[in-house]
């Protein structure tokens, strides 16, 4: 679920995972899914399917929450800026069942 979207029953194959952690505190990261929903600045909240917000300790923990959920790595590409920030982008993948 993202923002309450179950993005398992939508019409898509591929979503893009964005793991983000700064350098100085790498234990907390900030995870976005881009599924080709409509750009906000709302915050965005990932969640199980009790609707509780999941929260993440590390890009590993992000990939094996959306692999638990169907969705497997295709590729990566890591980019980081000038403030110190790497973020990690993983093509995903929507495994057939």
């Amino acid at each position: 679920m993202v923002n309450e979207v179950d993005i398992n029953n939508e019409d898509i194959q591929f979503c893009e995972l964005r793991v983000t952690a700064r350098l100085l505190n790498p234990t907390k990261v900030k995870v976005y899914v881009d599924y080709g929903q409509k750009w906000s600045m709302k915050r965005q909240n990932i969640m199980n399917e009790d609707k509780k917000v999941v929260s993440f300790n590390s890009s590993v923990d992000a990939l094996n929450f959306m692999d638990k959920n169907g969705w497997e790595y295709v590729e990566q590409t890591v980019t980081t800026s000038s403030e110190g920030e790497t973020t990690y982008k993983y093509l995903m993948r929507r495994v057939e069942q």
